[in-house]
């Protein structure tokens, strides 16, 4: 089936929303964690807009509860439509080795890096203040464990010491595999309703509700058209739909939401960090509006995020080991020079066309060998053979 080329978009925009969070956690660390971190920004300003609306602009953890969402959407669209068992097979084969490859990838760059003393994020988080930024990369690497956490533990053992943004990986792969196993058992079964119902109460308090929020959405999407179809001549609960999930994507994970406009919502049922239900939820109602609304679907079919989707993994995977060697090399040069901020922007500036070119590098030679190998895995071990 072709590709839906706004969820690509969507998935592109994503990706940078969390590269650019990075550089916030990095170098502005008080607009993400709030109180008690090192500012610098007029009057502690970066402490005020923690706690409001505008942390959406570089919030992460809200664009990775929308690439859980996509996944969930995009790992059941082509069941829903065909409803071919072969197709879960297909899919649960191939997921480790589509996924394993380009991890793997990240995280042996990072040990060479490590090797090779190319890291330069504690003198930058030093200065910057960011304890989470000068905390990392600070072990003696190990070949045959970093050959361990690329292979197995990012996906099973949550050890991803060499590339932080790996504790993702696991709820990827364990979430894909809940899809699978959903859409093998219920689903071609008439009231698979009442198994949505019992898998969003067992999961509402985890990431993994994203993966059934978006399989369900796939599911309407291919078998609900006339409900959908009300939605959408509804203008004003797409509006309502978007303000309402961009709300819920601003809800603050960094820091503690008591003396904000959110404290409100801070409910002791939905587990010890709400942050987690309110990003899935807006991400969900994101996805929603994005479905039925052309004006949506035609901003995210642009070239540009087009293209970042096509490389969103693989600048996922490594915009941050560049932030740690030559960001931060850029940022020490800079900042004894200038001031802090241009220090800041110009690093930034100076490393997004790298983090693309490499991304893009990545995805050609690695990402894309990675999914023809697990084409490869399946058809030549568990394809079935025409009858």
């Amino acid at each position: 089936m072709r590709k839906i080329k706004y969820l690509d978009g969507l998935r592109g925009f994503a990706a940078f929303q969390v590269v650019f969070h990075h550089f916030v956690l990095a170098f502005y660390p008080a607009l993400f964690s709030g109180p008690g971190i090192p500012t610098h920004l007029a009057d502690g300003l970066e402490v005020s807009l923690s706690g409001s609306i505008l942390n959406l602009l570089w919030d992460g953890n809200f664009a990775v509860c929308i690439f859980f969402v996509l996944s969930g959407f995009v790992l059941s669209h082509k069941f829903f439509v065909k409803k071919e068992n072969e197709i879960v097979t297909a899919s649960a084969v191939k997921r480790y080795f589509r996924l394993a490859l380009p991890v793997a990838f990240s995280v042996f760059v990072a040990y060479v890096f490590m090797r090779l003393s190319f890291f330069r994020n504690e003198p930058a988080g030093i200065i910057s203040g960011s304890g989470w930024f000068l905390s990392i990369w600070n072990f003696k690497p190990d070949f045959w464990d970093c050959l361990n956490q690329g292979f197995i533990g990012a996906f099973f053992q949550g050890t991803f010491e060499y590339n932080k943004l790996l504790w993702t990986i696991a709820y990827e792969f364990l979430g894909s595999f809940l899809v699978f196993s959903f859409l093998a058992i219920f689903g071609k079964a008439k009231n698979r309703s009442l198994a949505y119902a019992f898998l969003i109460l067992v999961f509402f308090q985890t990431y993994y509700l994203a993966f059934i929020l978006g399989m369900l959405l796939s599911d309407l999407t291919a078998n609900e058209k006339k409900l959908l179809a009300k939605f959408k001549r509804q203008k004003i609960w797409q509006v309502v739909f978007l303000v309402l999930g961009l709300l819920l994507g601003s809800y603050p994970i960094g820091r503690d939401p008591q003396g904000t406009i959110y404290a409100f919502a801070n409910l002791s049922w939905l587990g010890a960090e709400p942050a987690v239900f309110y990003h899935v939820m807006g991400s969900f109602l994101l996805m929603i509006v994005l479905l039925e609304s052309k004006r949506m679907q035609n901003f995210f079919a642009r070239k540009t995020f087009l293209f970042l989707g096509e490389i969103s993994f693989t600048m996922y995977l490594l915009h941050f080991i560049i932030m740690g060697s030559f960001s931060s090399f850029v940022f020490l040069k800079l900042q004894p020079i200038m001031s802090y901020h241009f220090a800041v922007a110009l690093s930034l500036l100076a490393s997004l066309p790298v983090i693309i070119f490499v991304s893009y590098v990545a995805h050609i030679y690695v990402d894309k060998k990675s999914v023809n190998f697990s084409h490869f895995v399946y058809e030549k071990f568990f394809r079935r053979d025409e009858d």
